[in-house]
C-alpha cells in the first residue's frame, strides 16, 4: 500500500497524557487525517510487540477497522486540530502534485512542492542540517495540520519520542464518539444478536414494526404479501401468513397498545387484516391509519404536496405541517416519505422529518421547527428515533450505504457502520428501534448486479442497544 502521510512527533506530555503530533499529506488522494482512530493506528504501528500499546492492539487488529472503530475510545480521548498549512489550496494542491513531486527545482519555493523525504533513521533533532531542511521544506510545502492528541492512559505513548518522524500508509475511518456514561444507550452497529432470513428465495423483507412493549418484532414481504412476527427474546417465529399477491407491499402497523397486528393493502382497496401476535389467530382489530403513528396513535402520518407531512387524527381533524426552509435563498427541502422520513419520540413531544440530508425536530402539536439536524450531506433513505428522543438512526447515502447513530443534543455522530458491507449489491436498509429501547432492527435487501435491480432476497438484522462499557483486553 501506498504511503499517504508523514508524521513528526513534536512533543510529549505524560502526565497529561498528550503528544503533540504534525501531519502532513503525501498522496494526492488524500486529505487531512483528524479523525482519532487514524491515531490510534499511526501510533501502534511503531509500537514494539513488548510495549503496553503494541501488546493491546496487534498488527491484525489494527489492520481490522471495525475493531479500531469500536475501540479507538478506550486509547485515545480527544483530538485537537492546532494549525494547519496549505489546507486553504488543498485542491489546488492535489492537482499538481504528482507532477511537481517529479521534478528537480528545490529552489523554486513558490511553485515547487517538496518530496517528503524517506526515513534514515535519524530523529529530527539528529539530523544534518540540510536533511532537516528538507524535512521542513516538506512540510511547509505540502496541506498537513498539527493536532494535540491525548490518550486516556501515558503508557499508550511511553513508546514514542519527541523528534521521531516516519511516513505512513495509516489512515482514518469514522472511530467511535461517545460521551461518558453513554454507551448503554447506543446500538451495537458491528455485532447483531441476530441475523434472521425471514422469507426464502428472493424474496426480501420489506416493512418491520416492533410491538409497543417491544416483544415482538414483525416482518412483511415485499412480493408476496407474506407476514412474520417473532418472539424478540429468543427470536422464535410465533406467526406466519401469507396472502398472495392481493396484499403485495402492505403497510405495518401494531394496534396501539396490544399485541395485534394489522396489515393493509399499499393502496387501501382491500380490508384490514390483523393477527393475534400470542394466540398466531386472525382477530378483528380497530382500523388503523396512516403509514407511522406516534406511542398512542395520537399522530398518524401520511403524504402531504411539497416539503410537508400529513398528520392524520381520529377525531378528523387532520392538518398538514409544512416544513421550514433551511437557510437563505428560498426552498432547499424535499418531499417527505412518511413511513421512512418520520419518526415521533416516545413522549409524543417531538417529531423527526427527514428531507434529503436533514433532520428538522419539529413540534407535532403546533408543527413549529424546533431545530435542524445536518447529516453532511448524507441522503437520508430511513429515519428512526430512540424511544427518549436522544438518538437518531439514519440510514443513508453518500457514496455507499450506512447506518450513522447520531446525538440530538449536539448533532454529533456517534457510532456509524456499513451494515452488511457497502452499498453495492445492498440496495437499502430499512430500520426499527423498539419501543422498550433494547434493540435497532434493520431489513437489507440485495438485488443484482444488473441495471434491473432485480430482488435477490435479503435478511432482517436485530442489533442490541448496549456498546461494552470496559475494554475486555486491557492489559495489565
Amino acid at each position: 500500500m501506498s504511503d499517504l502521510y508523514g508524521v513528526r512527533v513534536l512533543a510529549i506530555d505524560p502526565p497529561h497524557r498528550r503528544v503533540r503530533m504534525r501531519v502532513t499529506v503525501i498522496h494526492p488522494d488524500v486529505s487531512l487525517a483528524d479523525d482519532a482512530s487514524f491515531f490510534l493506528r499511526v501510533f501502534s504501528e511503531i509500537a514494539r510487540d513488548d510495549a503496553p500499546l503494541g501488546l493491546a492492539v496487534t498488527q491484525d487488529r489494527c489492520l481490522d477497522e471495525a475493531w479500531v472503530d469500536t475501540n479507538t475510545r478506550w486509547f485515545v480521548e480527544s483530538v485537537e486540530r492546532i494549525a494547519t498549512r496549505n489546507y486553504s489550496v488543498a485542491e489546488e494542491t492535489k492537482e499538481t502534485e504528482d507532477t511537481k513531486e517529479d521534478e528537480d527545482d528545490p529552489d523554486d519555493d513558490e511553485e515547487y512542492i517538496v518530496g517528503y523525504p524517506w526515513e534514515n533513521g535519524l530523529r529530527f533533532d539528529e539530523m544534518p542540517p540540510k536533511a532537516a531542511a528538507e524535512l521542513l521544506r516538506a512540510e511547509e510545502s505540502r496541506m498537513g495540520a498539527d493536532y494535540d492528541v491525548t490518550v486516556t492512559d501515558p503508557r499508550w505513548i511511553e513508546h514514542l519520542t519527541a523528534g521521531s518522524w516516519w511516513r505512513t500508509a495509516s489512515y482514518d475511518t469514522r472511530a467511535d464518539q461517545l460521551l461518558a456514561g453513554e454507551a448503554p444507550a447506543i446500538p451495537d452497529l458491528r455485532h447483531p444478536a441476530a441475523v434472521l432470513k425471514p422469507f426464502s428465495g428472493d424474496n426480501a423483507p420489506y416493512h418491520l414494526a416492533f410491538s409497543d412493549d417491544g416483544r415482538f418484532l414483525a416482518v412483511t414481504c415485499e412480493s408476496p404479501g407474506e407476514l412474520v412476527v417473532y418472539d424478540t427474546f429468543d427470536r422464535r417465529e410465533c406467526l406466519r401468513a401469507s396472502h398472495g399477491d392481493d396484499y403485495t407491499s402492505p403497510w405495518l402497523m401494531w394496534v396501539p397498545g396490544e399485541p395485534v397486528i394489522t396489515l393493509r393493502h399499499h393502496e387501501e382497496m382491500l380490508p384490514q387484516l390483523a393477527y393475534d401476535a400470542v394466540s398466531g389467530a386472525p382477530v378483528e382489530a380497530p382500523a388503523q391509519t396512516g403509514r407511522v403513528r406516534s406511542a398512542t396513535g395520537r399522530y398518524r402520518t401520511s403524504y402531504a404536496s411539497g416539503p410537508a407531512v400529513a398528520l392524520l387524527s381520529q377525531s378528523g381533524d387532520d392538518r398538514v405541517v409544512p416544513l421550514v426552509p433551511v437557510g437563505e435563498g428560498g426552498d432547499d427541502t424535499e418531499r417527505v416519505d412518511p413511513y421512512e422520513g418520520v419518526a415521533f419520540s416516545a413522549d409524543e413531544s417531538k417529531m423527526f422529518v427527514a428531507s434529503g440530508s436533514r433532520v428538522h425536530v419539529m413540534d407535532p402539536a403546533d408543527g413549529r421547527t424546533l431545530e435542524v439536524i445536518e447529516n453532511e450531506g448524507i441522503e437520508i433513505r430511513s429515519l428512526r428515533v430512540s424511544p427518549d428522543g436522544d438518538y437518531l438512526a439514519i440510514s443513508g447515502y453518500s457514496g455507499e450505504l450506512k447506518v450513522i447513530i447520531r446525538r440530538v443534543s449536539d448533532h454529533r455522530a456517534v457510532t456509524s457502520h456499513h451494515i452488511g458491507g457497502d452499498w453495492y449489491p445492498l440496495q437499502k436498509y430499512e430500520m426499527a428501534w423498539s419501543p422498550d429501547g433494547r434493540w435497532l432492527a434493520a431489513n437489507l435487501k440485495f438485488v443484482t448486479a444488473r441495471s434491473d435491480w432485480e430482488s435477490k432476497g435479503g435478511e432482517t438484522r436485530i442489533f442490541p442497544v448496549g456498546l461494552p462499557t470496559e475494554f475486555a483486553n486491557e492489559p495489565s
